[in-house]
């Protein structure tokens, strides 16, 4: 008889896994993962577009720019401490960027708000009418 309840008693403790599945338990509510959108949802993300300068209202500081397909418009915001660079590197003006310019936008998005790191100028503008010479 006391053999039969000994035997029962471990088959029970065995079934519901103790001390063995305590110990793990545990340990599992002391290991959290973080969640991923928590890390990635925080910061700004760093994003470019590249097309063409459709138009700049400096006294707005608005830089309206097209995709290069054509399709669509984005609009950044423009400070006056924006870095405009040639695609080597040089240092441009902000007056440099005119309707017709093909450029890349550097920009960081977080949420709906924009804010250019910089702005690098691909091309000067759109072609100029050449003279004929007289």
């Amino acid at each position: 008889m006391r053999g039969r309840f000994l035997f029962l008693l471990f088959l029970d403790l065995a079934l519901l896994g103790w001390p063995l599945r305590s110990g793990l338990r545990a340990q599992d509510e002391h290991k959290k993962v973080p969640v991923i959108d928590k890390i990635t949802s925080g910061g700004p993300s760093q994003q470019e577009f590249v097309g063409v300068v459709k138009s700049v209202d400096f006294e707005s500081e608005v830089l309206n720019v097209d995709s290069i397909n054509g399709k669509s418009t984005e609009i950044f915001p423009l400070k006056k401490k924006v870095h405009v660079v040639t695609a080597d590197g040089d240092k441009l003006k902000l007056a440099t960027l005119k309707p017709g310019t093909n450029v890349l936008v550097c920009f960081d998005q977080k949420g709906d708000h924009r804010t250019i790191t910089r702005v690098v100028v691909l091309s000067g503008g759109p072609p100029k009418k050449k003279t004929p010479p007289s």
